[in-house]
């Protein structure tokens, strides 16, 4: 009886477990136990899963105790992390944001706020009733004997591989498991977050699509329609500038602002083609909606939630860029962030840019929390000097990024909200006002430049996603631009504005509504450049089909799946398959000089007036004048593996001072300038350049 006894929190600590996963997802007691009676088959399974991995850990350590604790802290760690998530973004953890630790950090900081008292007090509950199960049953930490750990292993076994792959035993069929992949959301809140994380480690994986083979992928690229409208005389530049979280604010019909914050923007949508493009993101995600501009694929065909730059673009993708560099274009990437964000380096190399200009190369402060989008537009029209042709420039900024707390401009907000809401909502959306007035100034900052030049030019100028605004929408909701259960939620939450200007065309306005994948080729069209057999095919479908919205929305917008099938193929096939739509590529895609910075830094020659040499008697610090190309504010002197104390003059000179100790050891001195982000990693360095004696 004892044994049996000391058995028994096998079977009760489980369902403890799945208890605390659900409510640290869903963050309500009432909401976890309407979860458990609704879907008394998906809670089942979930604690199937947990029983599994509860009976590996006993398995391999032998101690009930220890490995309830081991279990509790992994799932403890993730449920909260994919809770503050689902707050934040409307989407739980998924697997494939593991290798996201870095934007989780970055993000958990303004997160507090989440971490509610019911919250605490159910996490601590929790702790105390596990405490009472494990600690005061008899016998509960009697170590498992061999016969018993091998059973319990094969046990484990049997329900984790049997969920995951459905076999030997049908474990989904058998509890009435059903998946929405294309809605994580509801996915999760259906299935439970355990279960939810198991069912979509099989979409990391993608198969192969029936129907692809060599020859399908060759009969559609000989069937596709090519643009003929290349003009070779007029190479324009092109620049894109996609503008973190830009959104018309004055689209909420019933907010009176005391002034218009975007009014530029305004009058261009009077007079250039202008539209909406239906984002497959919300409040975050911005890499996915570059991923579509630049290469034309759609993130409507890969597992919602995921970054294909992170998890797909792990070798060369044609791009805009790979296609214009084909055409003897320069073509550079700007981000004022962290080169390694979203694996960025990667794969704007792998998109075949000659240039990527990260933070780390930018001569800027700070404002509110990001370097200013007048900073990037600075960047830009300086790229676009320098380059003796034709320039293909596609920027991201980061200024108006999350959070939209009044704090964050300072005393800088100049437009206000006249109407009477929540102080919350007011100091939200005025911040979010000065935000987009301040990007719409480095847009304009563009335009007047550009328009004074007589090198041909268009400006492509987008919002990536809509802003998160409060938990849960709060401010759409009170301001009334979003109502309960909203029939054009999609619409309204996913449209973001665009303008297309152009200092040489004949006017000719457009109005478009369309797909972020479709963007691309309709400015290749516009600047009669030649597209890819890809980028032509997108242009026709676009035609057709101008928007690709989410799987359950095909049928109000009169789409059938056999519609897409090409482009799934094609796609598949530049992705993930043997890209036979490359052969007639003869030109790498990944540019043979690519750099990160503004070209390859040099040191040309070394000015000191004391001998660099060992029998230097200088009584104090050797100061040196370094004299080259594209040094920047981050660059530091290294003499060996010694760092000197740097100034930053300008791209071209920098002072140094040698410690009088390390002057005086015998041996050659090399010096050379080196980069470091924020991890610590060399990015860029310059060619050693050794002293001579005088």
């Amino acid at each position: 009886m004892l044994y049996i006894l000391s058995r028994l929190p096998l079977l009760i600590l489980p369902a403890l477990l799945v208890g605390l996963t659900e409510f640290c997802n869903r963050g309500h007691v009432k909401a976890t136990i309407k979860w458990v009676l609704q879907r008394p088959h998906e809670f089942a399974l979930n604690y199937l899963l947990v029983f599994g991995l509860y009976f590996l850990f006993v398995a391999l350590t032998s101690r009930m105790r220890t490995s309830y604790w081991i279990v509790t802290f992994i799932l403890l760690t993730t449920s909260l992390v994919s809770g503050i998530k689902f707050k934040i973004l409307g989407l739980p953890m998924l697997p494939w944001d593991l290798v996201l630790s870095s934007e989780g950090a970055d993000v958990a900081q303004y997160a507090g706020d989440l971490l509610r008292w019911e919250l605490v007090g159910g996490v601590a509950a929790f702790f105390l009733i596990s405490y009472l199960v494990l600690h005061r049953v008899p016998r509960t930490a009697r170590k498992s004997n061999w016969p018993e750990r091998a059973v319990l292993l094969l046990l484990s076994a049997f329900l984790l591989y049997g969920t995951y792959t459905n076999k030997p035993y049908k474990f989904q069929n058998a509890f009435k498991i059903s998946t929405i992949p294309w809605d994580q959301a509801e996915n999760y809140l259906q299935n439970g977050f355990l279960l939810t994380s198991m069912l979509n480690m099989d979409l990391v994986f993608i198969p192969e699509p029936e129907g692809y083979t060599a020859t399908a992928i060759e009969n559609y690229i000989k069937e596709i329609p090519r643009r003929t409208n290349t003009d070779g005389a007029v190479k324009p530049n092109i620049i894109v500038m996609l503008s973190e979280s830009f959104w018309d604010p004055t689209l909420m019909k019933d907010v009176k602002f005391s002034e218009d914050p975007i009014p530029f923007f305004h009058s261009l949508q009077q007079t250039y083609t202008s539209g909406t493009l239906l984002s497959p993101q919300f409040g975050g995600g911005t890499a996915n909606v570059e991923f579509e501009v630049l290469s034309g694929n759609s993130i409507r065909f890969l597992p919602q939630g995921s970054l294909a730059y992170i998890q797909y673009v792990n070798h060369e993708v044609d791009s805009l860029a790979s296609i214009l560099d084909r055409q003897d274009y320069n073509t550079v990437s700007v981000n004022p962030f962290h080169n390694w964000f979203f694996d960025s380096n990667k794969v704007y190399k792998d998109f075949g840019f000659g240039k990527f200009i990260s933070s780390e190369f930018f001569d800027s402060g700070v404002n509110g929390l990001y370097i200013p989008d007048t900073k990037v537009s600075e960047v830009i029209i300086n790229e676009a000097q320098k380059s003796k042709g034709p320039d293909f420039i596609f920027a991201n900024t980061m200024e108006n990024h999350w959070p939209y707390e009044p704090w964050k401009f300072g005393n800088n907000n100049h437009f206000k909200v006249l109407n009477n809401y929540s102080e919350e909502t007011k100091g939200i959306i005025e911040t979010y006002a000065q935000g987009v007035h301040n990007a719409e100034q480095s847009f304009k900052m563009m335009v007047d430049h550009f328009s004074k030049t007589k090198e041909p030019t268009i400006i492509v100028f987008f919002g990536d996603h809509l802003p998160l605004l409060g938990n849960e929408y709060g401010v759409y909701k009170e301001t009334g631009y979003l109502t309960e259960n909203d029939p054009d939620f999609l619409k309204k939450m996913y449209s973001t504005p665009f303008v297309v200007w152009n200092n040489y065309l004949p006017e000719k306005k457009e109005t478009l509504n369309i797909n972020p994948s479709f963007l691309g080729p309709y400015v290749l069209n516009l600047a009669e450049r030649k597209g890819s057999y890809y980028t032509d095919y997108l242009y026709q479908l676009s035609k057709k089909m101008p928007i690709i919205p989410p799987k359950n929305h095909y049928e109000e917008m009169n789409i059938k799946e056999e519609d897409l099938t090409e482009y799934k193929l094609l796609q598949h096939d530049i992705l993930f398959g043997s890209r036979y739509g490359y052969k007639d590529i003869s030109e790498p895609i990944i540019h043979k000089d690519y750099v990160l910075g503004f070209g390859d830094m040099k040191i040309e020659s070394v000015d000191s007036e004391v001998l660099a040499s060992p029998d230097s008697q200088g009584e104090s610090d050797t100061p040196v004048e370094i004299h080259g190309h594209f040094f920047v504010p981050g660059s530091i002197v290294y003499l060996g593996d010694k760092p000197l104390k740097t100034t930053y003059h300008d791209e071209s000179h920098l002072t140094a001072s040698i410690p009088k100790a390390l002057m005086a050891k015998k041996g050659k001195k090399t010096l050379q300038v080196e980069v470091y982000d924020s991890k610590k990693i060399a990015i860029a360095k310059s060619n050693p350049f050794e002293l001579a004696a005088k």
